[in-house]
């Protein structure tokens, strides 16, 4: 029984301490705010900085203390401050523009009630951008201006180099035919863009179009190029999927179908079926090909594109890349209408060229051609290999010209 109450004494001695040290601590406290209780305002959360052009744009959560009127935003070690009222009714995340010099920048915001208690602090860093990021930008290179598209619809297409990574894409403007001015955004990832109704007179301007960072709230500009018609029309054509190399829109192993064009069921003769395109098992050379060497033969296989052409003289220019052995009857041929005539009838083609053998290798080879109204065209190639096995040949390219 005794051991019992001197355990229960200590226990009461133990519980009495903790209460004076809590005391004193609070005392403490009481001290170091001036013998008053503090009270922090709801804290400003989840705050982001966004990157602008001589700008920046913060974002943060409202708190959900009912007491906070607003939130100050401290920079350059508490020196430049801006204050943003809010209520209750306030969106849920709210946001705020700031103008700044080009640089790095370092947040700090406190939310405060009415009667001045600040919140902890919320912080976040942010970049703005300027003149130096405007220097280093540069327009991309522009590969070439097609006046006419054979097998779209539309009249003109500019065709690009490869984009820079921080580039999102290219502003084109120019004149339509009715004279009124269009605008034309084209994705960085495209390498073609299409100018609906363009008139051929007018001048086309560009100018590329860059975002210092994904989040970035504001876009930049390289300065406008400008091209007079004299400068941009080449007379190119512009063909789809034309060479070098060409797409694939199927392959299987060393063979494919093209992309963008039609192979008839007599030029797929390899296991897929697939045919006309021979990547020589690098999957990157890919040219247009025939080919009989112990596959099953080609009776008028044909690959082709269809299109529309005013009134004009043109020249399609085919490079070939190599012819193995004689080949047995084998054309380029640019026909009227929606197909290519069979070998035994292709006489009846507008321009043709027969491919022969080894001789032809490397060579560039020209197929004019006048309209004198506006045809619907097909061109492309008609193949028949029965006879002569181990024989193949390969097309590097297609270029079409109006002269």
């Amino acid at each position: 029984m005794k051991i019992e109450i001197k355990n229960t004494q200590w226990l009461i001695l133990g519980i009495c301490s903790m209460v004076m040290s809590a005391c004193t601590k609070m005392d403490a406290y009481k001290d170091f705010g001036g013998g008053k209780e503090i009270l922090y305002a709801g804290k400003p959360d989840s705050a982001i900085a966004f990157s602008g052009k001589n700008r920046l744009k913060l974002s943060w959560l409202r708190a959900s203390d009912p007491k906070v009127v607003k939130t100050r935003i401290f920079w350059n070690n508490h020196k430049d401050s801006v204050e943003v009222a809010w209520s209750a009714t306030t969106s849920k995340r709210i946001s705020t523009i700031i103008n700044l010099a080009e640089g790095n920048y370092n947040f700090e915001l406190y939310n405060y009630d009415a009667a001045g208690n600040h919140s902890v602090v919320s912080r976040c860093s942010g970049s703005v951008y300027g003149e130096v990021f405007q220097k280093s930008l540069f327009n991309r290179n522009l590969d070439n201006f097609y006046a006419k598209q054979f097998n779209l619809p539309y009249n003109a297409a500019l065709s690009w180099s490869s984009s820079d990574a921080k580039s999102v894409g290219v502003e084109v403007t120019y004149k339509t035919s009715s004279g009124a001015d269009k605008r034309v955004i084209s994705e960085a990832k495209s390498n073609v863009t299409y100018l609906p109704d363009y008139d051929l007179t007018s001048p086309v301007s560009y100018r590329t179009m860059f975002l210092p960072d994904s989040a970035a709230i504001d876009t930049f500009f390289t300065a406008a190029v400008i091209k007079s018609p004299a400068t941009l029309l080449p007379g190119q054509i512009h063909l789809k999927n034309a060479g070098y190399p060409f797409k694939a829109a199927k392959t299987v192993g060393r063979w494919g179908t093209l992309a963008d064009w039609t192979t008839n069921d007599a030029a797929k003769n390899h296991d897929g079926p697939v045919g006309g395109l021979d990547n020589l098992n690098t999957s990157v050379e890919n040219f247009i090909s025939f080919e009989f060497w112990g596959t099953p033969a080609i009776n008028n296989g044909k690959i082709s594109q269809t299109g529309s052409l005013p009134a004009g003289a043109y020249r399609l220019v085919v490079t070939i890349s190599n012819i193995n052995n004689n080949l047995e009857d084998a054309y380029i041929s640019i026909a009227k209408g929606t197909e290519l005539p069979d070998v035994a009838n292709v006489s009846s083609s507008l321009a043709r060229l027969k491919l022969t053998n080894n001789q032809m290798n490397n060579k560039d080879f020209t197929l004019s051609f006048t309209l004198t109204q506006q045809e619907t065209l097909t061109l492309g190639m008609v193949c028949t290999m029965k006879n002569v096995n181990e024989s193949s040949l390969r097309i590097r390219k297609f270029v079409l010209y109006k002269d």
